[in-house]
């Protein structure tokens, strides 16, 4: 679909129909320049539907001029997304040779591998895991090391860092993640909608963008440490370590919401909690900005194919209903329901006029008589 553009011509003298007037004391008129020019004009395209989703990551702890790519030595190692519960994770490789701490990746990574073993395949905690403890039957599974055997370990594991870090035994990726606004949700009906423009000549191609994500740190190792632990400190008291009861008690919770039909905000929390803990996280693959494959599958995407077989883009609004749309809602607006008042005609039929008409009407009735009286004033 295209909608071309129009270009609306003032009048040069607004008030041309007024009678001219002049005198001494009246300066000459000096035209005035156009402060808001047409500079240019493009021919608006909307890309059909794609059956890929696009999504727009923002970085709001990151600055513009350094985006998460190869060519700024930031590329992305891992991608997962759970579609159905709304999370996104990227795994964002660190470089080990410049303001590193060497110990702590042994000890992150360290407590991350124990963590895929305790917790689940990918170390997540938080929301996206929707709060789960740990795994049934696993707590004893944590090695029965203290904090002094720990650091002696990884101190004697800086002499072979190198070595560690191409067997995946040290943290050298930071993650970033956030959950999806789907912006077809119930909960973003009248919000703006958001498109991804791209420019071709005199043509810009607009295409929706489906949802939207807020990339921040997750700090998972360091869920991760605090319940390493907690385990150790109840194996310690010898007392059991937390299963999955708590997940059965929701479930026999999300029954009692089947049954009742209350949809309150608590209810709708814990529905949410136990979809992202069931959902698994599914794997994406990442092409760099400056890939060709990415520059192919731009211009396939996010550009018209036949630009002219596109049906035209008409308006459903027409000015005023625009307008009142976009601004707050206000009195006399076009979306206003106004009362209708009962005028009576001289042969004593009934018409209903808005509330809008009369006062116009009265206001140039208003006008007219006052005209009319001062002209009377001017005979006499």
């Amino acid at each position: 679909m295209s909608s071309h553009s129009q270009t609306v011509e003032l009048a040069e003298d607004q008030f041309s129909h007024y009678p001219s007037v002049t005198g001494t004391n009246m300066a000459p008129r000096i035209a005035k320049e156009d402060d808001d020019p047409v500079t240019a004009e493009y021919d608006v395209y909307l890309t059909p539907s794609q059956a890929e989703q696009i999504l727009l990551l923002q970085y709001p702890n990151r600055t513009r001029n350094r985006p998460y790519n190869v060519r700024h030595g930031a590329r992305p190692q891992n991608i997962r997304i759970k579609p159905d519960s709304g999370y996104l994770e990227v795994d964002v490789n660190l470089n080990t040779t410049f303001n590193f701490n060497k110990f702590k990746g042994l000890q992150w990574g360290d407590t991350l591998n124990t963590a895929r073993d305790v917790q689940n395949a990918q170390a997540t905690y938080g929301p996206a895991a929707g709060f789960s403890n740990a795994k049934p039957r696993s707590a004893g599974r944590i090695l029965n090391k203290n904090w002094t055997d720990r650091e002696l370990q990884y101190e004697n594991d800086l002499t072979r860092f190198g070595e560690l870090e191409a067997e995946s035994k040290v943290l050298k990726t930071q993650t970033l993640g956030g959950q999806i606004i789907r912006h077809s949700a119930a909960e973003e009906a009248g919000k703006p909608h958001y498109f991804v423009g791209a420019f071709r000549d005199d043509q810009l191609h607009l295409t929706k963008v489906d949802g939207t994500v807020q990339m921040r740190p997750q700090f998972h190792h360091l869920d991760a440490e605090d319940q390493r632990a907690r385990l150790a400190a109840l194996r310690a008291a010898d007392l059991p370590a937390p299963t999955g009861e708590a997940r059965a008690l929701l479930q026999r919770e999300r029954k009692v919401f089947d049954e009742v039909g209350k949809d309150r905000l608590e209810d709708r929390t814990k529905r949410l909690l136990l979809a992202a803990e069931a959902e698994v996280w599914s794997r994406l693959d990442y092409v760099d900005e400056d890939d060709q494959a990415a520059y192919d599958k731009f211009h396939e995407r996010m550009f018209v194919s036949d630009v002219d077989g596109a049906s035209r883009l008409e308006s459903a609004m027409n000015q005023a209903q625009y307008t009142d749309a976009m601004s707050a809602p206000r009195k006399d607006g076009p979306g206003v329901r106004r009362r209708k008042k009962v005028a009576k005609t001289k042969k004593g039929e009934t018409v209903d006029i808005d509330d809008g008409d009369g006062e116009e009407d009265e206001d140039e009735d208003d006008a007219h008589g006052g005209a009319q009286q001062q002209s009377t004033v001017g005979d006499d």
